[in-house]
């Protein structure tokens, strides 16, 4: 029997690099990985894989009569699969869309993961989340963690400080990303401008990112000129992927306040590079950003972010260099295909955690 092939929903992303670097890892394996995209839908035979991710971008419509054909033609193919001996698995990045939770989005993802041969979760703690949301069996449900970006996103070598009028010996925090009421700018706006002036005579803040439609950034107030203790700078265009290193390398820390969060690809991005990561601790960020990676804080707290905020500029540059190079060890993309073949094959590993 020929090996099979891996059809990959999608193989590629332009807003997330995840499965790229998932399928070259298992393209290293020697599986063949292709992508699957519209005309695929009649290639997998018998012993192939079909490998889902994101699965609304499947079945959502901008009108919910839409939403129901979508709904129903997706599901129809992937009994169809099951008919022909197609073996079906969907990574879980995230309980629900980024839209928000419905009862028709329960139907369809309680039966997706029914339909799957196995499904996988970057962490824990979705793994407990998934079971109890849906109802599925845990033991179908495999972590195979987030892997690293090294070497996904290379530097151009712009001098991002000089750009915004940074001094070198600020200590700069940056917010890099989308910005909307999700994201928990408003927070950190008011978290470092709260920093005791011993603290933000010596700091900057830079975000970027694009904000969505109607998200009115008056409140960060950006200093735009000058190099003045504790500025706040401001680039309110999308940071285009071939300038996201040098963003990065530029920062002392990243900051991710956000309100909602599963799995953040922003924290291993950070991480990849060498930064430590501010965060609340919610979702599966306490699997990340383990000890010494950074500082969580209970967001419950109300003045939880600005003593995170404090604390990172505390920590020993070189203990936290080696304890994220420990944690990226964790993360080696070889290391989660091996694990994910294991799962193909029907040989779901007892131990999964990174």
């Amino acid at each position: 029997m020929s090996e099979p092939t891996v059809y990959m929903w999608p193989k590629t992303n332009p807003h997330n690099k995840y499965t790229d670097l998932l399928a070259r890892s298992l393209e290293r394996r020697g599986l063949r990985v292709e992508h699957y995209a519209k005309g695929s839908q009649f290639k997998p035979r018998r012993g192939d894989i079909v490998h889902i991710h994101w699965p609304s971008y499947t079945y959502q419509a901008s009108i919910f009569p839409l939403t129901v054909v979508k709904s129903l033609f997706f599901i129809s193919l992937l009994y169809w699969y099951k008919f022909l001996g197609v073996r079906l698995f969907w990574t879980i990045h995230n309980i629900w869309p980024h839209k928000g939770k419905s009862r028709w989005d329960f139907f369809v993802r309680k039966r997706l993961l029914s339909l799957c041969d196995a499904a996988f979760v970057l962490s824990e703690s979705s793994k407990r989340e998934a079971a109890e949301v849906f109802g599925g069996p845990e033991d179908k449900i495999v972590v195979t963690p987030h892997g690293h970006y090294d070497d996904a996103y290379p530097s151009r070598g712009a001098d991002i400080r000089a750009r915004f009028g940074i001094p070198k010996d600020r200590f700069l925090y940056l917010f890099v990303g989308r910005i909307n009421r999700y994201k928990g700018v408003e927070q950190l706006v008011s978290a470092y401008r709260s920093l005791e002036p011993a603290n933000a005579a010596n700091a900057a803040l830079l975000i970027a990112g694009q904000a969505d439609t109607g998200y009115d950034l008056g409140f960060i107030g950006a200093d735009q000129a000058g190099d003045e203790a504790g500025a706040i700078k401001l680039h309110s265009s999308f940071v285009d992927d071939a300038d996201l290193a040098d963003y990065l390398l530029a920062a002392d820390a990243v900051v991710l306040p956000y309100r909602q969060i599963t799995t953040s690809g922003s924290a291993i991005l950070a991480l990849t590079f060498g930064k430590p990561v501010v965060a609340p601790r919610l979702g599966s960020l306490g699997e990340y950003v383990s000890d010494g990676c950074g500082v969580l804080y209970d967001p419950d707290d109300k003045d939880g972010l600005h003593k995170a905020l404090r604390d990172v500029m505390n920590m020993d540059r070189l203990k936290t260099e080696q304890r994220i190079a420990d944690k990226l060890g964790e993360l080696d993309w070889d290391r989660i295909a091996d694990r994910m073949l294991a799962v193909y094959a029907g040989r779901i590993p007892q131990e999964v955690n990174a």
